[in-house]
């Protein structure tokens, strides 16, 4: 598995901008996400799936529980062991890149 540990990265949309901590773990070979934010109150309930591990990156899809389910697809290429790129792509919003992304733990 690849990934694993925590990580911080920034997001700037017209909706929401600032950073999270997303904590990857191994869940008896399956992977976990667990998601920590210093912009966003409460954190919608999210569920993370159709996750694909290829070379150094990982992909897959999140439904979030905001107004309503919105299915959003997630891309991270592990640029060393310490830094990721990597963006989210939003029905009808567009894709946002996800800036200064490093592990932290």
């Amino acid at each position: 598995m690849i990934g694993l540990g925590r990580w911080t990265g920034t997001i700037e949309t017209s909706m929401i901008s600032g950073s999270a901590i997303v904590e990857i773990t191994d869940n008896n070979g399956e992977y976990a996400f667990s998601v920590e934010t210093d912009s966003i109150k409460t954190i919608p309930n999210f569920t993370v799936y159709d996750i694909v591990e290829s070379g150094n990156t990982l992909s897959g899809k999140a439904d979030i529980e905001l107004m309503g389910k919105v299915s959003v697809q997630i891309f991270v290429e592990f640029t060393s062991d310490t830094s990721f790129k990597g963006y989210i792509k939003v029905p009808f919003f567009g894709k946002f890149e996800i800036k200064n992304g490093r592990k932290i733990g």
